[in-house]
Order: structure tokens, then sequence, then C-alpha cells
């Protein structure tokens, strides 16, 4: 048996690709869409994966809600971070169940949505944000999905007063000058640990590699998402016209205890001294 839709539940109202609806049953009353309406005391008691019919006949489908759903679908202040770029975030970070993560900053709280998910039920994220309406949006937005206590937000600017946190698992960067932000930012993870920043200007990222290279971050690396679906169709397959390609490039690295000596580049060794060494290399006759 599969899981019981009640009051509260987030269910994805699928007729087609271009008509499904992200709702929240409620207590009472109905959602409407063109092609009719679909009661909440019809959806509630019913189980994800069953399929309802709206009152002129049309079918939808209850389905449950991912990730990428959510946070797409949260109500928007300022842009978002795609789905596309989270899941290499959340890898390079290594975001695990009882982490304790650094956000900065809040937005619209999708990427706080996200990180709530993986670091619950003893993992803890800390939202920072310059602006106060931006962060009572991204608050707002997490509660609605039921995950504000595993999140605590702060109305604070860490470049000038830095994170309150210390010794956390990883930071993660989404703001305009991420390089001024590295130095609290090394300050407030533990040594050996990620920081993941985001940027969507190659002029962003060579600020912000060279404040790692200077603080003291190693195994820097660069890199870019690009996500195109495929149709597949009884007539054939084929790659899809659009495509979500660029929206940001995505920096990592690791802190290191000592900074400056991070990325000390030292002399590639000569191939040939090995050889020359050898007390088996033939000797040149003369």
């Amino acid at each position: 048996m599969g899981a019981m839709i009640k009051p509260g539940d987030h269910v994805i109202l699928y007729h087609s690709e271009r008509m499904n609806y992200l709702v929240t049953v409620q207590p009472k009353g109905s959602f409407s869409t063109h092609r009719g309406q679909l009661p909440f005391d019809q959806i509630a008691g019913r189980e994800f994966g069953d399929e309802m019919r709206t009152h002129l006949g049309f079918l939808f489908y209850l389905l449950k809600p991912g990730l990428a759903d959510l946070a797409m679908k949260v109500k928007r202040s300022t842009t978002i971070v795609y789905p596309k770029d989270v899941g290499t975030m959340l890898l390079a970070a290594a975001v695990f169940p009882g982490a304790r993560v650094i956000e900065t900053g809040s937005g619209s709280g999708a990427l706080t949505t996200i990180l709530a998910n993986f670091v619950r039920p003893d993992g803890r994220v800390y939202s920072y944000e310059r602006r106060p309406e931006f962060s009572a949006n991204a608050r707002a937005n997490v509660t609605k999905y039921g995950l504000d206590a595993f999140c605590e937000f702060f109305v604070r600017d860490p470049e000038h007063e830095g994170f309150e946190q210390s010794d956390v698992d990883a930071v993660l960067l989404d703001v305009p000058e991420p390089w001024t932000l590295i130095a609290p930012a090394h300050k407030a993870l533990k040594g050996g640990y990620t920081l993941v920043s985001i940027s969507p200007t190659v002029e962003q990222v060579r600020k912000t590699v060279s404040a790692m290279e200077m603080q003291g971050f190693a195994r820097i690396h660069v890199k870019e998402v690009l996500e195109r679906e495929i149709l597949v169709r009884a007539t054939g397959v084929r790659p899809a016209d659009r495509m979500v390609a660029h929206t940001v490039y995505l920096i990592h690295g690791h802190k290191v205890n000592q900074p400056g000596l991070a990325n000390v580049t030292m002399p590639e060794p000569d191939p040939f001294d090995e050889l020359r060494a050898s007390p088996d290399r033939p000797r040149d006759e003369t």
C-alpha cells in the first residue's frame, strides 16, 4: 500500500507536461483548472499514484513532488539556484544528515529548502541574508514546506560581521561579490572541508578563485553544468530544441589550515632524471 494523502501534504496534480500543478491539500475547498475542479476532500484519503477526474471528466494523476519540484515552485523574490546546479553543489560539499551548513544569501529559499532536506533530522542550515525582505520570504517558503525546524535565518552582513558559527561542515555562497566572503568562510569552516560558490560571470569567477588561493583553499575547481532533455516519441528519439544551458559557474575548494601555502606551484620533475640516475642505465660507448 502506498502513502495516503492528507491535508497539508504537497501533491502534483498531473494531466500532461503542459498542465500540472503543485498544490497543498486543504481541509476543504477545491483546486480549479480550465479542465474542471478537483475537490480537496476527494484528494485526501487517496494514495499517491492514484488517478482522479475533474467534474468535467478530465483525468489527473496524484503524484509525489520531488525536491526539484518544491525548489522550483517557491515564491520568488530573487532568482533561484537551479536543481541541475544544486546536485553538483551537494556532492562537492558532501552535505549529509546531521551536517551544519552555512548558506549565504537566503534569496527565495529554494536552496535552503533542499539543504534542510539533506541535513535533517539532526543537522542545521544557517541561512544569511543582508536584506530583511528576502530573508522573510525565504523563511516563509521553508516554513510552508515544514522544514523551518532545521533552519536558522540571520539578517546580517558576514563581510563586516562574520558568521556566528564555527567548525561547520560546508559553506555555500550565492552572492554578487563572493570574494568578499572568502575570509569569513575560511574562518567558519572545519579544516579540510569544502566551500562552494556560484557566480553567473567569468569575472566573478576570476576574483573568487584568486581570493580563495590567497586565503587558504586547495583543490579548487570551476565547472558548468548544462542540462538538455531527450524527447522520446513513437516517430523517433532526439534532443529537445531548448535546454537549460548556462545558469552559473560552480567553484569549490577545500580549506587548508595554513593560508598562503595552499596553491604553491612546485616545479614538474624531469622524467629523464630518474633514468639518468638508474644504475642499470646503459653507458654511452666512446
